[in-house]
């Protein structure tokens, strides 16, 4: 009998953090969708209005992530709520020619560059289909750091360490950068890159960021990869709303 308390009670501590990711991801999907239709005119560009609002949203949402997050788990909120051994090693992930021995110092740097690559090429040709004029990108690139700041920040915090904090030493790390990748990937079904698409490049870049949550006891990294991804395609959609206007 103790023992089936016990499996239920590592059960509930496996699943209690799932749950509360969905929540958020609920609670990220109506700010999204209540940020669209609030008629909010903070500037001219509506896609800028639509940031704004929802950025404002992504910090609450993302401080009662976080408090959420140090009440259930203490102990590991601490130990992932920070920069981390930015240089530690790096298990072997063949499909990122991560290599065994290999340092995180090295293995960010060509990670961040490989997936920004990727995401990159992938909006060039979506903005190439609108004809963009990329010379009005630049006047408001401070408001596109902001937003991508923001919003790498908060998902990481929702994502992460919000999944990684409590299910670490319950589940072996693999599941865990499983369960986050899935979570973080679903969302963005309707996110750009949308569809079946969205899900698996959101949930390979989910995957490899909790994996460098994990071996650098950090979200350095996690969230740098993240947030270059954010200007791409911040800075991108921009310049879509601008071409949808004119």
């Amino acid at each position: 009998m103790p023992k089936i308390k016990t499996n239920t009670t590592m059960t509930s501590k496996i699943v209690l953090p799932i749950l509360i990711a969905l929540v958020f991801t609920g609670a990220l999907l109506i700010a999204g969708a209540w940020s669209k239709l609030s008629g909010f005119q903070f500037i001219e560009n509506g896609y800028l209005n639509f940031q704004m609002t929802y950025q404002g949203l992504l910090l609450i949402i993302t401080a009662l992530s976080l408090l959420t997050t140090y009440l259930i788990c203490p102990e590991g909120f601490l130990s992932f709520f920070k920069w981390g051994n930015l240089s530690a090693p790096a298990d072997e992930l063949k499909f990122f020619g991560i290599k065994k021995d290999d340092k995180w110092l090295s293995t960010g740097l060509s990670v961040m560059v490989f997936i920004s690559l990727i995401t990159a090429v992938f909006m060039y040709f979506q903005l190439k289909k609108s004809h963009v004029d990329f010379s009005l990108l630049w006047p408001m690139m401070g408001w596109v750091i902001l937003f991508s700041l923001i919003n790498s920040f908060g998902e990481e915090m929702i994502y992460r360490l919000g999944v990684i904090a409590p299910l670490n030493g319950l589940i072996s790390p693999m599941m865990i950068c499983w369960v986050s990748a899935i979570l973080f990937g679903l969302p963005h079904f309707s996110g750009m890159p949308s569809g079946v698409i969205g899900v698996v490049m959101a949930g390979v870049l989910g995957f490899v960021l909790s994996k460098s949550m994990i071996e650098t006891n950090g979200f350095f990294w996690a969230w740098l990869i993240h947030f270059l991804q954010d200007v791409i395609i911040i800075g991108s959609l921009y310049l879509m709303s601008i071409s949808v206007k004119n």
